[in-house]
C-alpha cells in the first residue's frame, strides 16, 4: 500500500474511533439534562465534524476508485504481455515441430504399373 493511502486510512480510522468514543460518552451522559443542553449548544461543531466525516468518506471512495482503475490497467497490460509470450512460445513450437520436407519421389500407382507392364508384353 502506498504511504499517502496508509496515512489517510489511519486518519479515517482515528476519526471513526473518536466518533465511537463520543457516541458512547453521550449515551452515558444522556440522563444529565444540563449536559444535553450544553450538547445542544455545540450543534454547529457536530455539523462540522459530520461534514468532515463525509469528506473523508468521499476521499476514501475516490482513492478506492483510482486503485481499482490502476489495477485494471496493470491487469490488462499483464494479460497483453502473457498473450504475446504465448504467441512467441507457439511460434517456437511450430518452428521446432515441423520437419523439413524431403523431396518426394513421384509415386506410381499399382494400376499404372500393371498397365505399363501389360503394354510391354
Amino acid at each position: 500500500m502506498k504511504k499517502p493511502k496508509s496515512i489517510f486510512l489511519i486518519i479515517y480510522f482515528i476519526f471513526h474511533v473518536l466518533l465511537l468514543v463520543v457516541s458512547i460518552y453521550v449515551n452515558y451522559r444522556s440522563e444529565d439534562f444540563e449536559f444535553l443542553l450544553w450538547l445542544r449548544g455545540k450543534m454547529d461543531l457536530m455539523v462540522y465534524v459530520s461534514a468532515i466525516g463525509m469528506i473523508l468518506f468521499f476521499v476514501n471512495v475516490l482513492i478506492s476508485g483510482l486503485d481499482a482503475r490502476s489495477h485494471s490497467k496493470e491487469k490488462s497490460a499483464l494479460e497483453q504481455e502473457v498473450n504475446a509470450l504465448k504467441a512467441k512460445m507457439f511460434d517456437l513450437q511450430e518452428a521446432t515441430s515441423t520437419p523439413k520436407k524431403k523431396e518426394a519421389k513421384p509415386e506410381v500407382r499399382e494400376s499404372e504399373e500393371k498397365e505399363d507392364s501389360g503394354a510391354d508384353e
